[in-house]
């Protein structure tokens, strides 16, 4: 397994407000390897529009799978938020820089 902490920047689509978020993404499973570093990209689903300071913050779970030898790629698709109401979109991309492999069950916390 592993840890590793992120920052992260939310940008409403239709305001092009952004908010920041600490979080916290663990793994545990299959996870070999070394990695420096990385991106993720999500598109965020809610029940409705007013998505405002704070509304992510939560717990998420759900699935990953992470190839790197040099550059990789990865695919996480995870579930929850506030009252498990938010979906991070169901494949979001990640670039990392490193030699891994990863199969895991993944928790996202943000804060």
């Amino acid at each position: 397994g592993s840890r590793q902490n992120m920052r992260c920047v939310f940008q409403a689509s239709g305001t092009g407000n952004q908010f920041i978020y600490a979080g916290a993404i663990r793994r545990l499973g299959l996870d070999v390897g070394i990695t420096r570093g990385g991106t993720l990209f999500w598109a965020v689903f809610a029940r409705n529009s007013r998505i405002g300071r704070g509304t992510l913050r939560g717990n998420y779970v759900g699935a990953s799978a992470n190839a790197a030898l040099g550059l990789g790629l990865g695919a996480n698709v995870l579930i929850g938020g506030s009252r498990r109401t938010i979906t991070l979109q169901p494949l979001s991309v990640e670039g990392q820089f490193g030699v891994n492999l990863a199969l895991t069950v993944t928790s996202l916390r943000l804060r």
